[in-house]
C-alpha cells in the first residue's frame, strides 16, 4: 500500500493491517568509533615497525622471570593515551556491555596467576605473560588495525579519519592483517615446523582483532590473550595437558566472540535492520 500525505508518498502504511512487513536480519552496522589523524598513524606505523625489529633482535627492558619485558610500552602508552583510554573500551558503557565476560574472565586470571605462580614459574613470570599478552595487543591488534585500516580505507575512498566510516573491506583486510603479521613474531614461528602450524596463531589473531575492531575494547581480547600465555606454558612444563590446553583455548575464543555479539547489541551497532526489498512472509 501506498499512502499520499502532504504530497509525500509513503510506504508500508503501519495503519492498515494488510501491508506487508519489513524483513529484519541482524547485522553489525559500524565498526567501533576511533578517532584518527596523520599524527596517530605515523605513531602506529612506528609502534609496529619497533616492535616487530625489537623482537627479531631480542632487544628487551629486562625480563619477569623468561618472559622479556618490551621496549614498546612507551610507544603503545602514547598511542592509547592519543586515542583515548574511553574510546578504547574504559567507558561505562562498554565496561556494562563486557560486564559478565570481564568478571568471569578477570576471576580466570587471578586464579591463573596464582597457579602459575604456585606450580610453573612464580609471580613474576605469571605477570610477565599477563604484561607480554596486553603489549601485544596494543602492537598486533590497536596499531595494526589502526595502521592498515586507515591506509585501506584512503586508497579505497573512504573516510580514514573515522573507523565506523571505512566500510566492511578496509576493515576485514585490517584484520587479517592483524593475524598475519601476529604469526610472524619469532616465538611462534619458533613453533612452526610448517606453514600449517601457522594457521593457529593466524586465526588466534584475527579472532582478536574482530572483538577489537567492533567494540573498540582491548581489555577482553587481552585477558583472553593472558590466559592462553598461562595454560600454554603451563603445557609446555608438563602442568598440564596438551588437549586440556587447547580446549581452554577454545572455550575462551568462543567465549570472546559471543560476548562481542552481547556487547555490541547492548551498545547498539549489532541490531536487527530492514533487508531493502523484502517482506516477512504472511
Amino acid at each position: 500500500m501506498e499512502r499520499v500525505a502532504s504530497g509525500v508518498v509513503e510506504d508500508g502504511d503501519s495503519d492498515n493491517p494488510s501491508d506487508p512487513a519489513p524483513q529484519h536480519v541482524w547485522r553489525w552496522c559500524r565498526w567501533t568509533r576511533w578517532p584518527l589523524s596523520p599524527a596517530i598513524v605515523a605513531v602506529a606505523a612506528l609502534t609496529v615497525a619497533f616492535d616487530v625489529t625489537t623482537a627479531w633482535f631480542d632487544i628487551t627492558l629486562g625480563h619477569l622471570g623468561r618472559v622479556p619485558v618490551s621496549p614498546t610500552l612507551p610507544l603503545e602508552i602514547l598511542l592509547v593515551t592519543m586515542i583515548g583510554f574511553r574510546r578504547l573500551g574504559l567507558d561505562r558503557a562498554n565496561i556494562w556491555a563486557w560486564r559478565e565476560f570481564l568478571g568471569v574472565s578477570t576471576a580466570v586470571i587471578l586464579f591463573g596467576v596464582y597457579e602459575y605462580a604456585e606450580h610453573v614459574g612464580g609471580f613474576a613470570e605469571g605477570l610477565g605473560l599477563v604484561l607480554a599478552a596486553f603489549d601485544e595487543e596494543m602492537v598486533y591488534r590497536l596499531a595494526i588495525l589502526v595502521l592498515v585500516g586507515s591506509c585501506c580505507a584512503k586508497v579505497s575512498g573512504h573516510n580514514w579519519r573515522h573507523t565506523e566510516d571505512w566500510g566492511v573491506g578496509p576493515g576485514v583486510i585490517a584484520v587479517f592483517a592483524s593475524g598475519f603479521v601476529f604469526a610472524l613474531l619469532p616465538g611462534h614461528v619458533a613453533q612452526m615446523s610448517d606453514s600449517l602450524h601457522a594457521l593457529p596463531f593466524v586465526a588466534l589473531g584475527i579472532v582478536l582483532g574482530y572483538a577489537v575492531l567492533r567494540t573498540g575494547a582491548i581489555l577482553p581480547a587481552a585477558v583472553v590473550h593472558a590466559l592462553l600465555n598461562l595454560a600454554t606454558i603451563a603445557a609446555w612444563q608438563g602442568e598440564i595437558s596438551m588437549p586440556l590446553r587447547t580446549a581452554l583455548a577454545a572455550s575462551a575464543l568462543i567465549a570472546l566472540l559471543l560476548g562481542t555479539i552481547v556487547a555490541g547489541r547492548r551498545l547498539g551497532i549489532y541490531r536487527k535492520m530492514p533487508v531493502p526489498g523484502a517482506v516477512a512472509p504472511a
